[in-house]
C-alpha cells in the first residue's frame, strides 16, 4: 500500500512540474530585423509596440522598402525611405523616414535634419502625420550608423513620436534601417 501511494505521489509531482514548464515569449523587439550595416535591405520599427516591417509589392516593380538617395536634393544629401506594408494589392500602411543634409554619421534632429511620416491604418486607424507637418507635433531622430556612399550602403536606427488633434500619441521606437541603394 505505501509503494502505491508513494508511486501516486511521484506522479502527482511529475504532473505538476511538466505543467510548469515555461513557455519561452517572444519579445516584439525580437521579430524585428537585425541591426545590420552590410546593405540588406531591412527595415522595421515598433509602433506602439507592435511590430512594423515591410511586406509585399505595389505590382509596380517599386522594391519595399523604397529607397530614394538624393546627393544634391535642395543643394543637401537627402535620404528618403519608404516601407509599405501591401495586402491583396492593398496598401494597409507605409512609414516615411527621410534625413536631411545627409553628410555624417551620428544623430539627425527633428525637425531640422530629420522627419517621418506614418499612415499605419492596420494599427493607428485614421491616425496619420505628414512628413514637414508643422500642425503636428512631433519630437525624435535618428542616428546614421554607416555612411558608405562609394559602396552604396546607409544604415541606422530611428526613434520618433507624434500627436495630432485626431490621434492620442503614437510612439515609434528600435527603429532600424540598412539599405543599399
Amino acid at each position: 500500500m505505501k509503494q502505491i501511494k508513494l508511486l501516486l505521489f511521484i506522479i502527482a509531482c511529475t504532473n505538476i512540474f511538466a505543467a510548469c514548464k515555461k513557455t519561452k515569449t517572444i519579445e516584439p523587439e525580437d521579430q524585428l530585423p537585425p541591426a545590420t550595416q552590410t546593405g540588406a535591405n531591412t527595415f522595421g520599427c515598433l509602433i506602439n509596440g507592435k511590430v512594423y516591417v515591410p511586406k509585399g509589392y505595389t505590382g509596380t516593380g517599386t522594391p519595399n522598402p523604397q529607397v530614394q538617395y538624393d546627393i544634391n536634393l535642395n543643394g543637401r544629401p537627402y535620404l528618403g525611405i519608404i516601407a509599405r506594408k501591401i495586402e491583396n494589392s492593398t496598401n494597409k500602411g507605409e512609414v516615411l523616414v527621410s534625413y536631411r543634409n545627409l553628410d555624417h554619421l551620428g544623430n539627425y534632429t527633428m525637425p531640422n535634419e530629420f522627419d517621418f511620416s506614418v499612415g499605419w491604418s492596420e494599427v493607428l486607424g485614421n491616425c496619420t502625420t505628414i512628413a514637414f507637418d508643422t500642425t503636428t507635433r512631433q519630437y525624435g531622430g535618428g542616428v546614421i550608423t554607416r555612411l558608405d556612399i562609394p559602396n552604396h550602403i546607409i544604415s541606422g536606427t530611428f526613434s520618433c513620436k507624434f500627436k495630432t488633434i485626431t490621434c492620442d500619441t503614437v510612439y515609434i521606437t528600435d527603429g532600424r534601417f540598412d539599405i543599399k541603394f
